[in-house]
């Protein structure tokens, strides 16, 4: 007999749904050799970052485009589905437009929704 700790529906997450916001910058992320290797033959460096009981998956990928092309594509949500494996659903709700100053140099705020599936 095996059994599986899972979620329980009736009972709140540990987390409560939210995640510390990303901060734009520098991941300060040292690349080894390995993860060179990997980016001077064409493939990304995939890894995971902990930050207490949380973390976050990252990918460096070198990427021979303009930047604006770049950036287009990433901020791009409502199209993951057809970009990111697994993504099943992804649609921006709402849109907040900044006028960027020194100190806050964002132009937007996007919130989107995401589903990701698992096989």
């Amino acid at each position: 007999t095996t059994i599986a700790n899972a979620s329980n529906f009736n009972e709140p997450h540990s987390h409560q749904g939210k995640v510390t916001p990303f901060e734009p910058g520098d991941p300060n992320v040292k690349l080894d050799k390995k993860a060179l290797t990997l980016l001077t033959s064409g493939n990304p460096y995939k890894t995971q970052i902990q930050s207490g009981t949380a973390g976050r998956g990252m990918v460096v990928q070198d990427v021979h485009a303009p930047t604006n092309i770049v950036w287009g594509r990433i901020l791009d949500y409502n199209n993951y589905v057809n970009m990111v494996p697994k993504t099943v659903e992804s649609s921006n709700y709402k849109v907040v437009e900044h006028k960027p100053t020194k100190a806050n140099p964002l132009s937007q705020t996007i919130y989107t929704r995401m589903k990701v599936g698992f096989p």
